[in-house]
């Protein structure tokens, strides 16, 4: 779709439908994922991994109501939950604490729950407090109902260093990303990564109290992160899910055009935030409240049904 598709459908007053579509497809994305999954019980652990801004967590809960749907009920674990901390978190080549770097996650103590969980174990999750960036043991023991499946969620889930002592047959691995962007130009699309950065910059002020100057400066060091430890895992996937919607734009707008503004006034060299301050105005505004409860986007602006 391009842009001017995109505003004409605005313009028509058919936005609410077009964005129940685009859910949709999604939904039924997610279902034939859940199908695959659970034809074969010897699954018992999917791995949802992705870059960031994809939309990891939202699509786990649905996943979780899709396996429902099939007869499988289903517990998520975040691998954030297991980050080692600052005290024992790697550093880069400048010293600096790198949260990229898959040794932020206390690889055995979670293969060890997670094996124990598809025994069917009580097991004493790992919980991590971002506040004080420390990790800590949760109150009570979690039970993996029996035959059910862990659905293990974060950036590194691919990666087999963090799941290496966990056997293979029972794993079942889901890269996500948001392929899916409107034309920019002639046949160009939006560069996923371009819109993965709107979102972030919405979310990271919105619920990190992050300037959106801020998140710019982090960018370059989050995406060499994800080249290094994300992406070149992504072609072992057994599945793919495009978190991308072709509406976003449209509602992302409303948030995201005054925090590049930001940009642009303390940062004048930051090419891509005038490219995409550009791109915004070229954009029609459709109203957030056509966007339902349990989307991915509501991940970003907020107003979500699900629990976070």
């Amino acid at each position: 779709m391009t842009i001017d598709e995109l505003n004409a459908v605005i313009d028509a007053d058919e936005i609410g439908d077009f964005i129940l579509v685009c859910e949709a497809r999604q939904v039924k994305a997610l279902s034939r994922i859940a199908d695959t999954i659970t034809a074969n019980p010897d699954l018992r652990l999917v791995l949802l991994a992705g870059p960031s801004s994809s939309g990891k967590t939202t699509t786990a809960k649905r996943l979780v109501t899709q396996l429902a749907v099939n007869g499988r009920k289903a517990m998520i674990v975040s691998t954030d939950d297991y980050f080692v901390g600052d005290k024992l978190n790697p550093r880069d080549e400048n010293g600096e604490l790198d949260y990229e770097h898959v040794d932020c996650v206390d690889r055995f103590r979670l293969a060890k729950d997670m094996n124990a969980l598809m025994r069917g174990e009580d097991v004493v999750m790992r919980k991590f407090d971002f506040t004080a960036h420390a990790g800590y043991d949760d109150s009570k023991a979690t039970r993996l109902p029996k035959g059910g499946i862990v659905i293990l969620e974060g950036i590194h889930a691919l990666n087999p260093r963090l799941t290496e002592g966990i056997a293979d047959e029972c794993k079942f691995r889901i890269y996500i990303e948001p392929r899916t962007q409107v034309v920019v130009f002639a046949a160009s699309r939006l560069p996923p990564a371009d819109g993965r950065l709107l979102r972030r910059l919405v979310r990271d002020n919105r619920y990190r109290e992050m300037s959106p100057v801020e998140t710019f400066r982090l960018w370059p060091k989050v995406r060499a992160g994800e080249k290094k430890w994300i992406e070149p895992f992504a072609a072992g996937a057994d599945a793919f899910f495009d978190s991308g919607l072709e509406y976003e734009l449209s509602v992302l707008k409303r948030y995201a055009a005054g925090l590049l503004e930001k940009v642009r006034l303390k940062m004048p060299e930051e090419a891509k935030a005038e490219v995409l301050a550009l791109l915004l105005r070229a954009v029609r505004d459709a109203d957030p409240m056509k966007v339902p409860g349990d989307s991915i986007l509501r991940e970003t602006i907020g107003g979500s049904l699900l629990e976070y």
